[in-house]
């Protein structure tokens, strides 16, 4: 199977996939070695899961907060690559600023060696705050952001250069570098996570591609038109197969059924935002979508990013955002293992036939 960016006139579907949100207990101890052993087998098997029922890809998310129990996504994303053999495998998002980036490339490399050249390295500065949590001190906003740039090329540089050198404040590299584990595709497929339009200029200039959560569907449009231009100054052509828009799915044969579903996503969703709040001690971002509550919907902690529906009424949802921002890659998280057969059965086919184009 090609990159999730490869074949433009194909809509493809990515499951993402939150480590411990999945669990479906009402009150899980998450401090627990072995209720955490459950979740991390849960989410080797779902990748297999996912193979099977046609998804293009899947990625785990990068949290350091109870509840979440993936600080390690490419430990988990080793674990997956052993046990699949045709489907996508990348993070949505490797916390760039909690490691050394020549780290961060050269297991980028050993995973595309692993999985036989199916991984794609998702790469975001993390929810606000959160490095600093797992760093367990506090540190500027200005040195966090130099740093990310600095990781950024350094990054760039160990996957697609050998031998180089690097003159940086944060990470410098003094004397010729060649990274140990090359990537066995050509060009290792990159993803920049992000909001901001100065995110996605970045991806733009570097030829990478590009994952939103964040934002109305005009708002995305207008990102997505932006970074195709910037990206054609660098001398690459991009279109939106090369933009990953995020939803959460809650979906069921009945509507009252995919309001159950709602529910339960919705409790999962409020019990990682009480524990990441740490009581009300810690503030919950503002403008990271997966954090995002839609305050005016009758669900309580019903993600702002969630859809909900009976199949047809998802596929409609998904066309409208798909119309909309232009975006050509969906990355979904449906909350149960029925409700990603149901989906991958009920509306996959639906909008890849109602949207195949001529590349």
């Amino acid at each position: 199977m090609g990159a999730l960016s490869d074949e433009t006139g194909t809509l493809k579907f990515v499951h993402t996939y939150g480590v411990g949100l999945h669990s479906g207990d009402s009150d899980p101890d998450v401090h627990q070695p072995r209720w955490q052993q459950r979740q991390v087998n849960d989410f080797v098997e779902f990748a297999v899961l996912a193979e099977e029922l046609g998804f293009d890809g899947v990625t785990v998310t990068e949290h350091h907060a109870p509840l979440m129990t993936c600080p390690s996504p490419h430990l988990l994303l080793a674990a997956a690559a052993v046990k699949t053999s045709r489907i996508r495998l990348g993070t949505a998002v490797t916390v760039l600023p909690l490691y050394s980036p020549l780290r961060v490339a050269e297991e980028a490399g050993t995973l595309d060696l692993l999985s036989g050249g199916r991984f794609e390295l998702g790469l975001g500065r993390g929810i606000p705050g959160e490095a600093q949590v797992a760093m367990g001190r506090n540190v500027s906003d200005d040195d966090l952001r130099r740093a990310w740039l600095e990781a950024l090329e350094v990054v760039n540089l160990a996957l697609t250069e050998r031998d180089f050198t690097f003159d940086g404040e944060f990470y410098p590299v003094e004397r010729p570098t060649t990274i140990a584990t090359r990537p066995l595709q050509d060009r290792l497929p990159v993803w920049l996570g992000g909001a901001s339009q100065a995110t996605m200029r970045l991806a733009a200039e570097r030829g990478w591609n590009v994952m939103r959560n964040f934002g109305s569907n005009a708002e995305h449009r207008d990102a997505l038109e932006d970074y195709v231009k910037v990206a054609a100054k660098s001398g690459y052509v991009r279109s939106g197969a090369n933009m990953m828009l995020e939803r959460f799915v809650a979906i069921g044969e009945t509507e009252d059924q995919a309001e159950q579903n709602l529910g339960r996503l919705a409790r999962a969703f409020g019990q990682f935002l009480s524990l990441y709040s740490a009581g009300g001690r810690r503030a919950v971002p503002e403008t990271d979508g997966e954090f995002h509550v839609d305050s005016g919907a009758a669900t309580k902690n019903r993600p702002a990013i969630a859809v909900s529906g009976t199949p047809g009424q998802i596929a409609g949802a998904l066309q409208q955002a798909i119309d909309e921002t232009g975006a050509r890659r969906l990355l979904v998280e449906t909350f149960s293992r029925d409700e990603a057969r149901l989906f991958a059965r009920e509306v996959i086919p639906v909008l890849k036939e109602r949207n195949a184009t001529t590349a």
